[in-house]
């Protein structure tokens, strides 16, 4: 996808996020009369001057003087330099009792003010003479002091007399967390912050918002932090610092015992050491509380690593590559004197050299590859096993080939794992081999076909029986990820146990479980789906170490999804938001883009529309980067629905123009129309969205995927269909166990019935399950129908539980909810017109499209017009909440 790479004005100056809490305090003491100071603390960078600046430029139009005074090391050298411009020249300083006199005779002489404020940026850089002046005035009500204070840095006793006291209030201001970073970057950026880059732009500042701001301005600069229009996302492991962050990091270390230099930039090449390696050569009880190194336990060893990840980068900047060599080998030889007494020592000590000379020993290699594997850190598992020599050995071609594929790198790992299915002399290291090359086959693109073939080929091939029935489970695997979940599902049935017993392969029956759950989900078996997902999860966490399968959250989709469709959709979303950030913070990309959908749906079966729109571009962008077709069909199309739903038309057609781009998906057949049918919607074409809903509905009924042709169908019953598809919605609910199918049922047997009671009965079943956005429409119908009626106060009761369910929706409109509005005025031919009319249509088009005369159009127009009071199309298109943009729908 294209990316933009203009920095936005708004990144030039940042607004003040986070610090609410913060403001208010200072309202609060500005109130009080005994109010003498107040100070914010805090370590560089935080925004101790932006919060202050924030708060003074809030006082035009109160009854308040302000002075300003910006301590500096220059200034400090020169007694009272700081506060020379606000003492008048006339006034003796020689003599500090009389001084103090007249100077206090000045200020209280001054222009009359409620009060009078010093702002003191820095105030531990006052010289002395200033900070005592300053405590006097302070002291005799002659001025309110606002102070800046750097944390960590020593103060004299005449500072702490300024910055202390009962009359003094103090702020101490910490570093921003990951949520309020979030929002900052998306004020700054103007747009959607992908969740990996922002992890990773948390973790390099640290919430440090001056860090946070050179990194941003560097990735912008760079070319390295980009946008493809939904979202924005740096380049993975590729932070650009600017020349500024250098420096700042650079003065920080700065500060640091000379002779503690060497072992800063050991660490920084090491990334950790034990404690024992640095004690007897560095103060590390000062490096600690100068927050340079931190020291914590691993198991029973105490290990020191660098306080902050952008330490290391201006540290080794610092180091020739001479000198890299020499320490890393040195260290490498230190930590191997010890004898390899930890797993991880392997790693380490193959990675210094591997550093250091580009080679190692093979079998450390192996050994340390293992250790990255299971890790999960797969691009370190590539870059060990790549330093083997040619033909070493075809046992480690398994874990090189696993790696490729998580890393997305399908080609390179299709090579690798054919090559060690051919060469392979052990059988179960073959079928290990070609069940692995099918999934990968699998995920990269339209090639389901293509691993079936690999699988039967295989079988063929295979005498041992236990050997067979691993092929045969993952022939389930790949029918139920292919779009055949009862084809998949008989054979997991038949071959799956409910458990990992002794003698079973791990990895086989991990993507058995997991495909075995999103089968079930599929054909209506929800609660089994709910319970084989929970127990392969808690499988998964259990035998992490010995699956080469990714990280346990790689089993969380099939969990969310189950409990989606089980209406759970509270557990649905906090499962699935945490197995997302599991999955950046092990950085395992493969199930990410899929996890983001079932997020999406969630959301949006929620009613967070705006949060759906969300996690569906956070999908498209994670499956860009890895170059995943599969799911960007699905997750654009998602995009346009959510951004029809808020009346974003224009986003609406190029997020569809996008999805055009991919092929259809297996997974969730028929959703991918959603987008085109929402946006016709919006537009008011509610004939030709209904049209493409039962279109959508047909393939996902011709697979056997009942939730989602429930889903299609409900959307129908949305746009004025309710009739329609009624009865099918019956059958699909006769054979699923889920509640979400038998609420959306229930809620569609209602809309079709057009009785409020049973409306009503709907809106609150529908709530308490959270389906937030449905629970208005079914509301809002209620009180437009006993309206109609003349049951003013059950209308406003129902009306009252509308707006309280519509105030989760984030600003979404349905055509359910403005033709409830206007239900009671229009006829039902009169809102399809009038829907159209609103929509853009030409009268000529209009009558097409319903089968009418032009003349009748433009009378039930006319009609309309005057029942609803109005004149125009524009008028019509506001009162009917239609979106109007440029271009039509084809």
């Amino acid at each position: 996808m294209e990316s933009v790479t203009d920095v936005p004005d708004s990144a030039r100056l940042w607004p003040l996020v986070g610090r609410d809490a913060e403001l208010a305090a200072f309202d609060s003491a500005l109130a009080t009369p005994r109010f003498r100071g107040f100070v914010i603390a805090g370590p560089a960078g935080v925004g101790k001057t932006r919060l202050a600046e924030e708060w003074l430029s809030r006082l035009p139009g109160r009854d308040v003087k302000l002075s300003r005074i910006t301590a500096t090391e220059a200034a400090r050298t020169v007694p009272l330099g700081a506060v020379a411009h606000l003492i008048p020249a006339s006034v003796d300083l020689s003599d500090p009792v009389r001084g103090f006199a007249a100077v206090s005779a000045v200020f209280a002489g001054r222009e009359r003010a409620a009060q009078h404020l010093l702002f003191v940026d820095d105030v531990h850089l006052l010289d002395t003479a200033s900070t005592v002046l300053l405590r006097q005035l302070m002291d005799a009500g002659l001025i309110r002091l606002v102070a800046t204070l750097r944390t960590g840095t020593a103060l004299s006793d005449a500072a702490q007399a300024l910055t202390q006291g009962d009359a003094v209030r103090r702020v101490d201001l910490g570093t921003l967390d990951q949520e309020k970073v979030k929002l900052l970057l998306e004020s700054v950026l103007g747009g959607t912050i992908g969740r990996r880059t922002l992890h990773e732009l948390f973790t390099a500042s640290q919430g440090n918002v001056l860090y946070l701001r050179e990194l941003v301005l560097g990735g912008l600069a760079a070319g390295t932090l980009t946008t493809d229009g939904q979202v924005w996302q740096s380049e993975e492991r590729l932070l650009a610092r600017t020349p500024v962050l250098t420096e700042l990091i650079a003065a920080r270390l700065g500060i640091a015992d000379p002779r503690a230099r060497p072992a800063l930039k050991l660490l920084a090449l090491c990334g950790q050491l034990p404690f024992p390696d640095l004690e007897a050569t560095t103060p590390l009880e000062d490096l600690e509380r100068l927050a340079i190194t931190s020291t914590h336990h691993d198991g029973r060893r105490a290990v020191v690593t660098l306080a902050h990840p952008l330490y290391a980068e201006v540290l080794r900047d610092e180091l020739p590559p001479s000198r890299r060599r020499g320490l890393l080998l040195a260290q490498a030889e230190r930590t191997e004197g010890h004898g390899l007494r930890r797993r991880d020592d392997a790693l380490h000590i193959a990675s210094w050299r591997l550093a250091a000379t580009g080679t190692a020993d093979p079998e450390l290699l192996t050994r340390a590859a293992a250790v990255a594997r299971h890790a999960h850190d797969y691009q370190q598992v590539v870059t060990l096993l790549d330093a083997l020599p040619e033909g070493y050995d075809t046992s480690v071609g398994l874990m090189r080939g696993e790696a490729l594929r998580e890393l997305g790198q399908w080609e390179r790992a299709d090579d690798v794992l054919a090559s060690v299915e051919a060469d392979a002399t052990d059988e179960f290291q073959a079928i290990a081999a070609t069940i692995s090359r099918a999934m990968n086959l699998l995920w990269t693109g339209d090639r389901a076909e293509t691993a079936l073939d690999v699988i039967a080929a295989a079988r063929a091939r295979t005498r041992n029986p236990l050997g067979r029935r691993l092929l045969h489970v993952n022939e389930g695997v790949i029918r139920v990820f292919s779009g055949e979940p009862s084809e998949g599902l008989h054979v997991l049935d038949l071959e799956l146990s409910e458990r990992i017993g002794e003698g079973v392969d791990v990895d086989a029956w991990l993507w058995g479980a997991m495909a075995k759950s999103i089968g079930m989900t599929a054909v209506g078996r929800v609660a089994e789906a709910v319970t084989w997902a929970e127990q392969a999860y808690a499988a998964h966490r259990e035998v992490d170490e010995h699956a080469l399968l990714s990280h346990p959250a790689a089993s969380v989709p099939p969990l969310a999804l189950a409990l989606t469709e089980h209406a759970r959709i509270g557990e649905a979303l906090e499962v699935g938001q945490k197995g997302y950030d599991d999955l950046i913070l092990t950085r395992t990309p493969g199930p990410q883009a899929w996890l983001a959908l079932i997020i999406a749906r969630a959301e949006l079966l929620a009613g967070r529309v705006k949060s759906a729109r969300r996690w569906y571009a956070e999908s498209a962008t994670t499956a860009s980067a890895r170059r995943q077709s599969k799911p960007q069909r699905l997750a654009f199309s998602g995009v346009a629905m959510c951004a029809a739903l808020l009346g974003e038309l224009n986003a609406a057609d190029e997020a569809m123009a996008r999805a055009e781009d991919y092929p259809a998906v297996e997974w969730f057949p028929g959703e991918d129309y959603l987008g085109d049918a929402w946006r016709r919607a919006a537009r008011g074409d509610l004939k030709g969205a209904r049209g493409l809903l039962l279109e959508a509905a047909g393939l996902a009924r011709f697979t056997g995927h009942g939730p989602s042709e429930a889903w299609l169908l409900t959307d129908v019953a949305r746009l004025g269909g309710a009739g329609d598809v009624t009865a099918r919605l019956g059958e699909i609910t006769k054979l699923s166990e889920g509640r979400l199918v038998a609420l959306r049922t229930e809620y569609v047997r209602a809309l079709a019935s057009q009785d409020p009671d049973l409306l009503l009965r709907a809106a609150k079943e529908l709530g308490q399950a959270g389906l937030r956005l449905f629970a208005s429409e079914a509301a809002t119908t209620a009180a437009s129908l006993w309206s109609g009626s003349g049951r003013s106060r059950q209308a406003a009761g129902a009306a009252q539980q509308a707006r309280y369910h519509a105030a989760s929706c984030e600003g979404a409109r349905t055509p359910v909810l403005t033709l409830a509005e206007s239900a009671s005025t229009l006829t039902p031919r009169e809102q399809e017109v009038a829907l159209l009319a609103a929509g853009g249509r030409a009268g000529r088009d209009i009558a097409q499209a319903l089968h009418i005369s032009v003349r009748t159009v433009n009378n039930h127009l006319q009609n309309a017009y005057a029942k609803l009071g109005i004149s125009n199309r524009q008028e019509l298109a506001s009162v009917l909440g239609i979106a109007v943009s440029r271009g039509s729908v084809e």
